[in-house]
C-alpha cells in the first residue's frame, strides 16, 4: 500500500492546531482588552480644576475670582448639582449664591464638555478669617454629582499667595 502524497504527517498538523489556536485565544483576549477600553469610556469621568480668574467686559465685577472647573473627561453625560470647598475637618464653603457668570446649577455636564463656577476670592477670605488656624492651603474644591459621587480637585489648597489672604 502506498502513501498518499497528499497527506500531511501529524506533527505538521499538530502544529498548524496550534497555530490556530493561539491566533484563537490572542484574538479572544485582545477582544476582551477592547471592551474594557469601550466600557471605561462609555462612563463619565469628571476632573475638578481650581484656577484664579479675573472677569473682563462691561459689568464684569471687580476683583480676584476663584474658579472651580468640573471636565467630564468621559462619553456618557452627568449632572452637576453643587460645588463648594471642603475643610480638614470634613465640613465645607458651599456657594449658595455664585457669580452670574457661572454655569447655573444644576446643570447636565455632557462628554468632553466643562462648567465653570465662579467666587470672589474676598467670599472665601472673609469664610477663612471666621475661622482661625484655617488656611488656603486647607481648602479642597469639589462638585457633587447627581450620582451621589463627590469628586475632589486632586491638590488641596487655593492658588493664590498666602498675602492676598491677609
Amino acid at each position: 500500500m502506498q502513501p498518499d502524497p497528499f497527506a500531511l504527517p501529524a506533527f505538521i498538523l499538530s502544529i498548524i492546531s496550534l497555530v490556530v489556536a493561539v491566533i484563537g485565544a490572542l484574538t479572544g483576549i485582545v477582544a476582551l482588552v477592547w471592551q474594557i477600553i469601550t466600557r471605561t469610556r462609555g462612563a463619565h469621568r469628571v476632573t475638578v480644576n481650581v484656577t484664579n480668574a479675573v472677569l473682563v467686559g462691561y459689568g464684569s465685577p471687580d476683583g480676584v475670582m476663584l474658579c472651580v472647573e468640573a471636565i467630564n473627561k468621559g462619553a456618557s453625560a452627568v449632572r452637576v448639582t453643587t460645588w463648594g470647598f471642603e475643610l480638614p475637618d470634613g465640613g465645607g464653603m458651599v456657594v449658595t449664591n455664585p457669580m452670574s457668570q457661572s454655569t447655573v446649577l444644576p446643570h447636565m455636564l455632557d462628554g468632553g464638555t466643562n462648567a465653570q463656577f465662579f467666587v470672589p476670592a474676598e467670599f472665601v477670605g472673609r469664610g477663612l478669617r471666621d475661622r482661625p488656624g484655617l488656611s488656603p492651603r486647607d481648602l479642597r474644591a469639589f462638585v457633587k454629582l447627581a450620582t451621589g459621587e463627590t469628586v475632589y480637585a486632586k491638590r488641596k489648597g487655593i492658588p493664590l499667595a498666602d498675602d492676598f489672604w491677609r
